[in-house]
C-alpha cells in the first residue's frame, strides 16, 4: 500500500519531499562559476575517469595500436561518447530519487538488484589491476619485464599496493572525496606526462595516421576478436557496467541524493545515517527547475571530464605506443605494463626508465583504488537494504564498507598465483559488454515508471539502445572467438 507522501517507481513506494536541495544549498555555496565547478562540484566524473584510464587506456589501447596501427581510433570518440551518455541516464534518475543503480534495481525485483550488484563483483572480480600494478612495480624493481619466474617479488609489489590502497580509501572525511583529491593530482600528472611526451616524440606522419584513423570507420582484417571486444570494453570506463559510476554522483549528494546520506572514511569521517532507500520531490515549477539545473550539472561534467578525458586518455598512449614501443616483443598477457619504461630507457636511459614505471604505477593504481572503492561501494548497497545487516553493523554503514574491502583485497591478493595478468583483464573488460544485457533494459524499464515529467529524453532512449547493440556485437564475437566458433 502506498503511503500519502509517497508515489511508487516500480514494485516499491519512495518518499516524497515538499523541495529538491539547490545545488547551492548542499555545496554551501552562494554561486557556481568555473572555480566553484573545479574545486567543488566535479569530482564524480572525475573519479570515473581515474579509473577508466588504466588497462584499457594504458594497456589494451597500446596493445592494439602495436600490432595492428591507428586504424581503431574512429572507436575512441564513438565509445567515450555512448559511455557518458549511459552513465548520464543513471544519474539522472539518482538525482531524481537520492538512490544509486543497484538500489533503483530492486525496484524492479530482488533478483533484478542482486544481478546488478553482482554484475559489478564478477565483471571486476578477476584482479587483473591489482596484477598488472604489481608488474609494474616489480619491472621497475628488476628493470626488465618480470615473467612467471618473478611470481615472489610481484606478490610482495602487489601486497605492498593493496595496503596503500586499503590505507587511502580510509583516509578523510568522506571516501568519494579521497578519490577525488588523489584523481587531480594522479590525472594531472599522467596527462601532463603524456601530453609532453607525445609533443616533443610523435612525429608528424604518425599524427597524420591518427588523422586517417579516426575516420577510417574500418576494423582490420584477421584482427583478434578477443582482443577487440576487450578493448571496447574498456574505452572509457567498462561499457555496460558503467551504471556502477554513478554511485560516486550519489555520494556527492546530486539532487536528492543529499539526503539519503554517504559513506564516510573509517579515519577523520564520523557515522553517518545512510538510508536504506531514496526519497524524490513535489512537481512543481521551482523543482523541476532545480531538478533540471542538477541534472545539466551532471551532463556538463561527464562531457567535459570524462568524455574529453577519455579519448585523450586513450589516444595518447595509442599513438606513443604505435610510433615507438614496436620490436619490444610486448605481449598483452605479461610484459604489457612496461612498455613505456622500454621505450623512455631506449630514449633517455635508465632515469627515463623509472619516470615510465611511476607512470605506469600511477595509472593502474589509480584504477586499483577506483575499483575497490566501486565494486565495495555498489555490494555495500545492496546488503544495507536489509534491516537485519543494517542492525548487525549497528546502522553505520562504515563496518560493512571495511569488512568489504578487506575480504576484496585479499582475494585480489590471490590473482598474483593465478594466471597471466593480461588475462585477467581481458576477462573482466569482456565481461563489461555483458552487463549491457541487462543494464540498459532496466534503464529503461525504470525510465518509465518515473513520473513524465523525469523521464529521459527520446533520443537518450535511442542512444542507449545503439549502445547495448554494439556491446552485444563485440560480446557476440569475442564468445564466438573462445568457443572455437569463429
Amino acid at each position: 500500500m502506498v503511503k500519502k507522501n509517497s508515489i511508487r517507481i516500480g514494485k516499491l513506494p519512495i518518499e516524497v519531499v515538499e523541495k529538491i536541495p539547490t545545488p547551492e544549498d548542499v555545496f554551501k555555496l552562494k554561486k557556481i562559476g568555473i572555480k566553484e565547478r573545479l574545486l567543488v562540484l566535479y569530482g564524480s566524473a572525475l573519479i570515473a575517469l581515474g579509473v577508466s584510464i588504466g588497462s584499457g587506456e594504458f594497456l589494451l589501447g597500446p596493445a592494439q595500436a602495436v600490432k595492428y596501427g591507428l586504424v581503431l581510433a574512429w572507436l575512441v570518440p564513438i565509445g567515450a561518447f555512448l559511455q557518458a551518455i549511459y552513465m548520464y541516464s543513471w544519474a539522472k534518475l539518482t538525482i531524481a530519487t537520492g538512490e544509486t543503480p543497484v538500489t533503483l534495481m530492486f525496484r524492479i525485483g530482488m533478483w533484478a538488484g542482486w544481478l546488478g550488484a553482482l554484475g559489478v563483483l564478477f565483471g571486476n572480480i578477476w584482479g587483473g589491476w591489482a596484477y598488472n600494478s604489481a608488474v609494474a612495480l616489480a619491472g621497475g624493481i628488476l628493470g626488465r619485464a618480470p615473467g612467471p619466474q618473478d611470481a615472489y617479488l610481484i606478490g610482495v609489489s602487489g601486497t605492498i599496493l593493496l595496503l596503500l590502497t586499503f590505507l587511502m580509501l580510509a583516509l578523510g572525511r568522506r571516501i568519494a572525496r579521497t578519490l577525488e583529491i588523489f584523481n587531480w593530482i594522479d590525472l594531472g600528472f599522467i596527462f601532463l606526462s603524456f601530453i609532453i611526451l607525445t609533443i616533443i616524440l610523435v612525429p608528424p606522419p604518425v599524427w597524420g595516421e591518427l588523422a586517417r584513423g579516426l575516420v577510417s570507420f574500418q576494423i582490420p582484417a584477421g584482427i583478434d576478436p578477443v582482443l577487440l571486444a576487450a578493448w571496447w570494453g574498456y574505452i572509457g570506463l567498462a561499457t555496460g557496467l558503467n551504471y556502477y559510476a554513478t554511485a560516486w554522483f550519489k555520494d556527492k549528494g546530486f539532487g536528492m541524493s543529499s539526503l539519503t546520506g554517504y559513506i564516510p572514511a573509517l579515519i577523520g569521517g564520523r557515522r553517518i545515517e545512510v538510508s536504506a532507500w531514496g526519497k524524490t520531490f513535489t512537481l512543481t515549477p521551482e523543482n523541476l527547475k532545480v531538478f533540471k539545473r542538477w541534472t545539466s550539472l551532471a551532463l556538463e561534467e561527464l562531457m567535459v571530464i570524462f568524455f574529453l578525458g577519455a579519448i585523450i586518455g586513450m589516444l595518447l598512449p595509442m599513438t606513443l605506443s604505435y610510433a615507438f614501443a614496436k620490436g619490444y616483443g610486448l605481449s598483452v598477457t605479461w610484459n604489457m605494463p612496461m612498455w613505456l619504461a622500454f621505450v623512455l630507457r631506449d630514449l633517455w636511459g635508465p632515469a627515463a626508465f623509472w619516470y615510465g614505471i611511476l607512470v605506469g604505477v600511477f595509472v593502474l593504481f589509480k584504477t586499483q583504488l577506483g575499483i575497490v572503492d566501486a565494486v565495495v561501494r555498489n555490494m555495500s548497497d545492496a546488503a544495507w537494504k536489509f534491516e537485519n545487516i543494517r542492525k548487525f553493523f549497528r546502522n553505520d554503514i562504515r563496518y560493512l564498507y571495511y569488512l568489504l574491502v578487506a575480504v576484496y583485497l585479499i582475494w585480489a591478493a590471490m590473482a598474483f598465483i593465478a594466471t597471466a595478468p593480461g588475462v585477467l583483464i581481458l576477462i573482466s573488460a569482456n565481461m563489461a559488454n555483458a552487463g549491457a544485457l541487462w543494464g540498459i533494459p532496466f534503464l529503461i524499464y525504470l525510465n518509465y515508471k518515473m513520473p513524465k515529467e523525469l523521464r529521459l529524453n527520446w533520443s537518450i532512449i535511442l542512444l542507449n539502445i545503439i549502445f547495448m547493440i554494439m556491446c552485444i556485437i563485440f560480446m557476440t564475437f569475442s564468445v564466438g572467438r573462445a568457443l572455437g566458433l569463429i
